[in-house]
């Protein structure tokens, strides 16, 4: 469980660095943009296509590592009223259902893909499927620590009853 666990950090800080540098590209492209359109009076017919392209992976790197944070948004004000048990059972049974929408959702974004490889893009001439490949990985990340979570609950359920 330690390697894995290194590995789900060693993922997350990945993810976050890819993040950062591809936040920073975007914020270049965006002021070399402002500034041909502005100063020179002469866009770049590529940089909106660019952008959404980065913006969609600045999106899709980093909602991973917000889950495995635990920075998402959840209905705690209920949770955190039910009793202890309770609260642990319901944690793991969510765990289990988000694992199976994550395996759905990297199927289906896997045949997404697939399907938009043929077509490509008016400006930067390269396939749509690029602009669904984060939603792929998103989705593998997600269901690495969504296990990670899985095999935490496990571990201490197996704890707290052999320790009792």
């Amino acid at each position: 469980m330690k390697r894995y666990k290194w590995f789900v950090d060693w993922l997350e800080r990945i993810e976050l660095w890819i993040s950062a540098l591809l936040l920073g590209g975007l914020m270049i492209i965006t002021l070399a943009e402002v500034g041909s359109r502005y100063l020179l009076n002469r866009p770049f017919p590529w940089a909106l296509e660019l952008s959404i392209l980065i913006i969609t992976y600045v999106v899709f790197m980093g909602v991973p590592a917000l889950y495995k944070g635990r920075s998402l948004v959840i209905l705690e004000f209920v949770f955190k009223r039910l009793p202890f048990r309770a609260q642990g059972v319901l944690s793991f049974l969510w765990e289990v259902l988000v694992g199976i929408f994550f395996t759905y959702l990297m199927i289906a974004s896997y045949e997404f893909f697939s399907v938009q490889l043929r077509y490509k893009s008016p400006a930067l001439d390269i396939p749509f499927s690029y602009f669904t490949l984060p939603l792929f990985f998103c989705s593998i990340s997600m269901l690495i620590f969504n296990i990670y979570f899985i095999l935490s609950h496990i571990e201490s359920s197996l704890r707290r009853n052999s320790g009792s």
